[in-house]
């Protein structure tokens, strides 16, 4: 077992300007007050010509300080998005943002940008956010310690498993023996997949190959490189290197359906304290609408010009690959077939955990885990 690492970065997040819900009466007043200074004030600008170079300064301030003001009466409830600096979730906030599709479903989204997975689940559990995105599988290990989190539908996208330039491998078979990059760690969803699947094909991936961990950048440059023979990686980085002309061996989705898995699970999901959600069901709800909106307003490609700004695309074909996996991601509602899915592959992922548990498949996963909206 290896790992790669980074020298690890010192990322500071403030968290300001929080609506508090008091004195509203009072703000309300000075900014009526405010919006009368300025009516007259300008009213004397134009009758008397001599106040008008330092009055348009002074009108300026008037005007900025009073929309200030305005900006403190809203009464939409803050939304704290706990978002990884590279990840795909950046993308979609952005665009919910930029078409106030949070404010027209009743909520106001703040974006914090964390340095890692880890970190992001930790501001989750502090209370630091309101809401991070990872994968249920994350979300139904937690419940089963006493920690109730819940997940709504993000992406069905997990990831691929790319080769290396000039790679005769065809099946997972074929990598008896190879050097594999593994995006995650050692307990990587992909990873998982990947081993319980070339089981079934006869090779036991984890006595009969050498995984390398370590951050997505890191692997990709290594695979480049031709230091590794293939890497199982999360699929925005698995377009980029697409884009190149590098070819995926197999896409996570593929296993699952191998597996059993038919029923186009979505992995990755927004993820929240589920006494958060009962206090705040409308809020839920209103969040999961506009989740929805941003991946039909991101169907026009007019509306991309925000979030590439995000995608540090360094070309046509790079956003192009970036752009088509994010919307070949998007999921559907939830059905029971899909948490039967969910089940099953729970068992089969880790069934030391439901042997300790003294569950079945059918019973050993929390259905609640998945957050519905009350009808």
């Amino acid at each position: 077992m290896i790992c790669l690492s980074a020298k690890p970065t010192a990322v500071k997040a403030t968290f300001q300007g929080e609506y508090v819900p008091h004195g509203q009466v009072i703000k309300a007043h000075i900014a009526l007050k405010f919006k009368e200074i300025i009516v007259v004030f300008f009213s004397a600008l134009t009758v008397v010509p001599g106040l008008l170079s330092r009055g348009r300064a002074l009108l300026l301030i008037c005007m900025l300080l009073w929309g200030s003001l305005v900006q403190s009466q809203e009464t939409s409830p803050v939304v704290r998005l706990g978002v990884l600096q590279f990840g795909t979730v950046s993308w979609e906030a952005a665009a919910m943002q930029e078409a106030e599709l949070d404010r027209r479903h009743g909520f106001k989204l703040k974006v914090i940008p964390l340095a890692s997975m880890g970190a992001t689940r930790i501001a989750l559990k502090s209370g630091t956010v309101d809401m991070i995105v990872a994968d249920w599988i994350w979300v139904a290990q937690q419940r089963a310690r006493g920690d109730r989190l819940q997940f709504i539908p993000f992406s069905n996208a997990i990831g691929k498993v790319v080769l290396a330039a000039n790679s005769t491998r065809r099946s997972l078979a074929d990598l008896d023996g190879a050097r594999i990059g593994v995006a995650g760690g050692p307990l990587s969803k992909g990873w998982l997949l990947m081993k319980a699947q070339a089981l079934r094909e006869g090779v036991d991936l984890e006595q009969r190959a050498e995984a390398v961990f370590a951050a997505p950048p890191l692997l990709s440059a290594a695979l480049e490189r031709g230091q590794l023979d293939a890497l199982v990686t999360y699929w925005q980085f698995a377009a980029r290197l697409e884009a190149k002309g590098f070819h995926s061996l197999i896409d996570l989705r593929q296993i699952s359906a191998q597996l059993g898995m038919a029923s186009e699970l979505p992995m990755l999901g927004y993820v929240f304290r589920q006494d958060w959600a009962d206090a705040h069901p409308q809020m839920v709800q209103g969040f999961q609408q506009a989740s929805q909106a941003a991946r039909r307003h991101l169907n026009d490609r007019q509306n991309w010009n925000v979030v590439r700004l995000l995608m540090r695309a360094p070309d046509a074909a790079t956003f192009e690959q970036l752009r088509h996996g994010y919307q070949s991601g998007a999921p559907a509602d939830l059905h029971p077939r899909q948490i039967d899915d969910a089940a099953r592959m729970y068992q089969l992922l880790y069934p030391a955990d439901a042997q300790r548990a003294g569950k079945t498949a059918a019973a050993g996963l929390d259905p609640a885990l998945f957050w519905q909206a009350a009808h």
